[in-house]
């Protein structure tokens, strides 16, 4: 059936929006979407036409423009939505696109803070007379629906009731209808009412002048001020990575009470319904402190609470994957994300941070592949180095659509202790925070006071203040004199600092509510009432309510918990903190360390009683009894890092550990411990310098105390450094002989079979092939069948012998054997290794095309890793491949980028065969005077290398 066009009367094509003669709307001029309450404001320019004739029409026209401006940024800084310009009056809704419970107290504000705005706008452009306002308000339901340009339009009974009630007041006066008074009444002071007739309503109408806001209302219905361009960089951010289906990293750097937090709140509450925001806070109650954040997000989206089972847990983590279309190997993805809650833990924890990162990525793509998601981190300046990795991996695009956008949150020390953060994101950010200008401070202040703070003390507060929000926002709260049931007769003196405000604010508190606020601040996250009852078994839930009306604590909501709540802000909270008494703090620590104890989260018990430590040290240096529980606890939870490769995590506790264990003198067996597994973790990093010095006085520590625990570990990695970075073979080979001996009087087969793995090296590094067989195969002999990293390096060394011992066909068995078990485990470091290997296998058998994808993979993975010297020498042996193919010119950029990685690492072994293989580059180009200059450098290198 052809339709013809309403207007015109000539045929629309099929599935035309637009009628092609006339240009009309093809199809309903408004299509209802939805229905919704909302809350409507109209405010008019009063006697606009009297002015009108008092000025030039130009200027007439220039201060409606100003009006018009002044209202729309009142409205919007209170989440309002300006609709309508019609004439000399504004209309606005609230509650689009999303419903908030305080709409129609933020319209109150609004229409108070539009008032005050025109008033003030009289003055500044030397109006010989005052302008005001009417203003009419209403709540109710209404059809919201898009316009054909796309834009959210509402009708219904409710914008004809604001508007007549806009008509109805007087000039200078709020009039808010009747269901918007019943919505706002415990917070607003209202006038008598009045009963009006309106035009087309057949009962008279309801309406209530506005008086003022309580002093609790104003306080939170603070407008957002200052921030419209970072607000509409945000927001077109998002809207980009929707689009498109490529994810941004959106950064926010700023100083504390800057802002940071506000603005993604106000992100969060104005996005569409359609978008999904996933918060990641730290909790006390995941399994890691690295990755507390992720598992709040999968916590949050599987339902899953700190009481749960492990069954439970389990199940809910199935119901969650299975929910999201297309996640591949699902059951692998529920076991990885399982390991955020402190399920499938073995002996070997080395592939514990890719598999984390790997399932929360996966859940990720399968959220953001159809529909957008907004991803928030806060602090992020606070957090380990594998949990900011896996927040960058978030912002790189991936082989399908990731529609989020990734807001983070941080301090200046982010960007100082990581320069290079965001660069592998295709689309990245950075919004730094400045201070507010003088008249934006000023008009905060204004605003949060609510009328209570004269013209002159909130220009001395924003003075004093520098910019910064919260130091505004906490300065008047200290000052309004009309705080629900104050006297008003509290200094008026405005403090010099920040500090200086919430110290005032607390002493003036009642001593009850003040202590209760100093035993909430040694939480470091968010708390319920159980738990703040264990270090106050007095509180109640009203003692709570009078902390949250005195701003000290705000709610935390998490889905499927009991309710939580934390102190308001970092800078209150180390004010706080800072007054409790320090005898205080250490039994406060004590109670909470072990109530995290019995619950199986020692890594963060070890960070309470590190604290109630500190403490006790300050009040008696000699008092050796928390500090030793102290220490003790940081080495099991920094062990525990380093087992799952968490190396930076692992070198923190160990260094704090040592901070707090008294004077070296009085070192033994614990801290000898200690330093080899810092010593481990830095040779992870590749930092060799500082791996030698720690494990080094492992070692001296080890002898001194016959503990072959330290003595197997730091002997271990030290010989791997002499082999590699020192170029002495004699040296390695008698430290790992003593790391194999302490082993075997340790009686640990796992420590066995790893000492027996380095030892190998030394004779494939003199070319002793059999020996080195002999060990290796004696090493998988031994090797437990559930220690897959053992196995897997075993095939793969013996693979790279069997290639030396010229069985290639013998090589390409066993490293396909190692491939399978790498991917049967998961763990992707291994698989990088094995590809490599696998590529060189392939090369050797003339294979080369054939090759390269291997080779691709494992640098694919290294890079992902950060493995610097794994790197380099996979791109020296895919150099070597793509020169046999004779792709030379990629070929040179491999093997120099070898050469200059292993240099700048201060590897002996690699420069040497990567400086020949780039003469033989040469030789092919025929150039046999760079071929010889490089060669004459690979004999220089060999001087240098394993003798």
């Amino acid at each position: 059936m052809v339709r013809a066009c309403a207007v015109c009367g000539l045929p629309i094509p099929e599935g035309a929006r637009f009628c092609p003669n006339c240009g009309a709307s093809a199809g309903p001029l408004i299509d209802t979407e939805e229905r919704k309450m909302v809350t409507v404001l109209f405010a008019d320019l009063a006697d606009s036409t009297g002015l009108a004739q008092r000025i030039d029409a130009e200027r007439a026209r220039e201060l409606l423009g100003s009006f018009f401006d002044a209202a729309s940024e009142e409205l919007i800084a209170l989440r309002g939505r300006p609709e309508k310009f019609i004439g000399d009056a504004v209309m606005a809704v609230f509650g689009l696109p999303h419903v908030h419970e305080d709409d129609a107290l933020r319209a109150v504000r609004a229409g108070l803070a539009i008032r005050e705005r025109v008033r003030r706008l009289a003055e500044s452009i030397g109006l010989d007379q005052p302008l005001e306002v009417r203003i009419g308000i209403e709540s109710g339901e209404a059809a919201v629906g898009r316009s054909p340009t796309g834009e959210l339009l509402v009708t219904g009974l409710v914008v004809n009731m604001a508007a007549r009630l806009q008509s109805a007041a007087q000039v200078g006066h709020v009039l808010v209808g009747h269901t918007t008074h019943l919505l706002t009444a415990p917070n607003v002071s209202y006038g008598r009412r009045r009963r009006i007739r309106a035009k087309g309503f057949d009962s008279v109408l309801e309406a209530y002048p506005v008086e003022e806001i309580t002093a609790r209302s104003v306080r939170r219905t603070i407008p957002f001020v200052g921030r419209a361009s970072e607000q509409a960089i945000v927001g077109q951010s998002l809207g980009l990575a929707s689009t498109n289906g490529r994810p941004v990293l959106v950064t926010v750097i700023g100083e504390a009470g800057i802002g940071k937090s506000r603005l993604a709140d106000e992100l969060a509450a104005g996005v569409s319904a359609a978008v999904m925001i996933l918060r990641g806070q730290t909790r006390a109650h995941t399994d890691t402190a690295t990755f507390s954040p992720a598992a709040a997000i999968i916590g949050d989206l599987a339902s899953i609470g700190p009481g749960d089972d492990p069954a439970t847990i389990r199940a809910r983590l199935s119901e969650l994957v299975d929910r999201i279309e297309g996640t591949p190997n699902s059951a692998r993805t529920v076991q990885r994300l399982a390991r955020l809650f402190g399920q499938g833990e073995s002996r070997d924890e080395t592939t514990f941070v890719h598999d984390v990162q790997a399932g929360f990525l996966s859940v990720i793509d399968g959220l953001a592949r159809d529909h957008p998601v907004l991803i928030m981190f806060e602090d992020a300046h606070t957090l380990k180095a594998p949990m900011l990795d896996l927040i960058e991996r978030l912002g790189v695009h991936g082989q399908g659509p990731r529609r989020a956008l990734i807001l983070t949150l941080a301090r200046d020390e982010l960007i100082e202790q990581r320069p290079t953060w965001g660069s592998s994101s295709d689309n990245s950010v950075l919004i730094r925070l400045d201070a507010l200008s003088r008249d934006e401070s000023v008009q905060l202040a204004r605003h949060a006071g609510g009328g209570r703070i004269g013209d002159a003390e909130a220009l001395e507060i924003a003075e004093r203040a520098g910019g910064n929000p919260y130091f505004i926002i906490e300065t008047t709260g200290m000052l309004m004199p009309s705080r629900d049931g104050a006297d008003g007769q509290r200094s008026r003196r405005v403090p010099p600092s920040v500090q200086a405000v919430v110290s005032a604010r607390l002493d003036a508190m009642p001593s009850r509510l003040r202590e209760l606020a100093r035993h909430a601040s040694v939480f470091k996250y968010a708390f319920d009432l159980t738990e703040l009852a264990v270090v106050d078994k007095e509180v109640t839930a009203l003692e709570l309510q009078e902390l949250e009306d005195a701003e000290i604590v705000v709610r935390d909501p998490q889905p499927g918990e009991p309710q939580r709540w934390r102190l308001r802000h970092a800078t209150l909270k180390e004010v706080v903190y800072a007054s409790v008494a320090k005898r205080e703090r250490v039994r406060l620590h004590e109670l909470v360390a072990q109530f995290l104890m019995d619950r199986e989260h020692r890594s963060l018990a070890a960070d309470h009683l590190e604290l109630g430590a500190l403490a006790s040290l300050d009040l008696d240096p000699g008092d050796r009894r928390l500090p030793d529980r102290a220490v003790d606890a940081l080495l099991v939870a920094g062990d525990r890092a380093r087992r799952r490769m968490e190396s930076r995590t692992a070198i923190d506790r160990y260094e704090r550990a040592l901070a707090i264990a008294g004077p070296e003198s009085r070192w033994g067996v614990r801290e000898a411990r200690i330093l080899a597994g810092m010593g481990e973790s830095y040779y992870w990093l590749a930092d060799y310098p500082a791996a030698t010095q720690a494990l080094n006085r492992s070692v001296e520590l080890g002898e001194a105390q016959a503990d072959p625990f330290a003595l197997a570990l730091a002997t271990r990695y030290l010989g791997d450094i002499a082999i590699n970075f020192e170029g002495d073979v004699d040296k390695a080979e008698r430290l790992l002989s003593r790391s194999l001996v302490a082993a075997e009087e340790l009686g640990d087969s796992w420590a066995i079979v790893r000492s027996r793995l380095f030892a190998g090296w030394v004779p494939w590094t003199r070319q002793r092939f059999d020996e080195a067989e002999a060990i290796w195969q004696g090493t998988l002999a031994l090797v437990d069948p559930k220690d897959y990293w053992a196995r897997v390096r075993a095939l793969t060394a013996l693979s790279i012998n069997r290639g030396d011992l010229d069985d290639p066909h013998g090589a390409l068995q066993l490293i396909e054997e190692a491939c399978a078990l790498a991917e049967e485990s998961g763990d992707q470091f291994s698989v990088a290794n094995t590809s490599v290997q696998k590529g060189r296998v392939l090369d050797d058998l003339g294979r080369g095309e054939e090759a390269l994808p291997w080779f691709d993979r494992g640098v694919s993975i290294f890079a992902e890793f950060g493995a610097r010297w794994e790197m380099a020498d996979a791109r020296a042996a895919r150099g070597i491949a793509k020169r046999n193919v004779g792709r030379l010119d990629e070929a040179e950029e491999d093997l120099r980028f070898a050469i200059r990685t292993a240099e700048e690492l201060g590897d002996r072994q690699l420069p040497a065969w990567t400086w020949r293989n780039l003469a033989k580059v040469a030789e092919l180009r025929g150039d046999k005077a760079a071929a010889e200059e490089l060669l004459q450098r690979s004999r220089d290198a060999e001087l240098r290398g394993p003798h």
